[in-house]
Order: C-alpha cells, then sequence, then structure tokens
C-alpha cells in the first residue's frame, strides 16, 4: 500500500502542475478514484507478503454454485439461530455489494459509461480480476488463502449497479456540472 499511496502522490503532483488551467474538480473527483481503487486493491488482498511466507501457498479454493451465500445463511439460521456468525456472514455479503457500489459511479462520472449493459460489464470484468488475483495471490503464497468466489461476483456487480442507479436517480446532472466546469 505504502508504494500505491507513494506513487498516486507523484502521480497527483505531477498532474497538478501539468493541468493546472484544467477543471480542479473534476481533476479531485479523479484523484479520489485513484485513491478508491488503491484501497479495493488494499481490502482484497490483505497484506502482501515479498517474499511469499512458507506453508502459505500452493492451493485455491474456489467456489463456483451460483447464490451459494443464501444457502449458507439458511444452513446457519437453521443450525445457530441469529447469532454472531449469521450475522458476520450477512455482513460480509453486505459488504461484497459496497465494494463496487462506488464504481457505478465513477464510470458515468468520469469515463462517460452511461448505459447500465456496459456499467454491468465493467464492474463483473473487476470483480472477476479481483476474484482471479486473489487466487493466483493465494495459490503463490503472497497472501493469506482466499476463497475465489461467483457469488462475490454477483454482489459486486450488484453493488456496481446500485452505484450506477444512485448516479442515474441522484447525481448525473449535479456531477457533470462539476466536473465538466
Amino acid at each position: 500500500m505504502l508504494i500505491g499511496v507513494l506513487g498516486l502522490t507523484i502521480f497527483i503532483v505531477i498532474d497538478v502542475v501539468r493541468n493546472k488551467s484544467k477543471n480542479i474538480i473534476g481533476r479531485l473527483v479523479f484523484y479520489n478514484f485513484l485513491i478508491y481503487l488503491l484501497k479495493v486493491f488494499e481490502v482484497t488482498t490483505g497484506n502482501i507478503h515479498i517474499p511469499p511466507r512458507q506453508g502459505l501457498g500452493g492451493g485455491v479454493d474456489i467456489q463456483l454454485i451460483p447464490f451459494r451465500f443464501i444457502a449458507d445463511w439458511y444452513q446457519l439460521y437453521v443450525h445457530r439461530g441469529a447469532d454472531w456468525f449469521f450475522w458476520n456472514s450477512v455482513r460480509l455479503s453486505l459488504y461484497n455489494v459496497i465494494l463496487l457500489l462506488p464504481l457505478g459511479i465513477y464510470l458515468p462520472a468520469l469515463f462517460n459509461v452511461r448505459n447500465i449493459k456496459r456499467v454491468t460489464i465493467w464492474v463483473m470484468l473487476t470483480s472477476l480480476t479481483i476474484e482471479i488475483y486473489q487466487a493466483i495471490f493465494s495459490y503463490y503464497g503472497l497472501v493469506f488463502m482466499r476463497t475465489s468466489n461467483i457469488d462475490d461476483i454477483i454482489l459486486n456487480t450488484l453493488g456496481g449497479v446500485i452505484g450506477f442507479g444512485f448516479y442515474k436517480i441522484a447525481l448525473s446532472k449535479w456531477i457533470h456540472k462539476f466536473i465538466a466546469g
């Protein structure tokens, strides 16, 4: 994360010097987007170990059954009631929705992606990329074992679509007024 923050700081300084006359609000939103990307990377990888730690790598856990999280919720509730494990599972699913919700706002605001189908594809591909690098990093022992999960892709994509809906309903006219200058 430190390398990312240093690189981003250098980029921002150079960009501000080069683009003094451009819309500062638009630039700030773009810098915020870059910080968001760094945070998504940090949250989805945890601590990266270089060199890899002994005993961390060698395996990949992949869950390809769609909506398995609903069955997991049901099983937890039936066997344990609404205890900490049940609510933690619900909370983690909610976090997956929230993770890429901002991307559904950034895509139309910064990159002119204003069609729900395109936003859905971009968010889904971003989520798929996250699941792939989690699997690769887990396999090589760079991070603690993580499960690559189709439900994460579904919930992340749902979050991005919700973000896009929020953008369309509440923010589109306001954001473009300030970003475009």
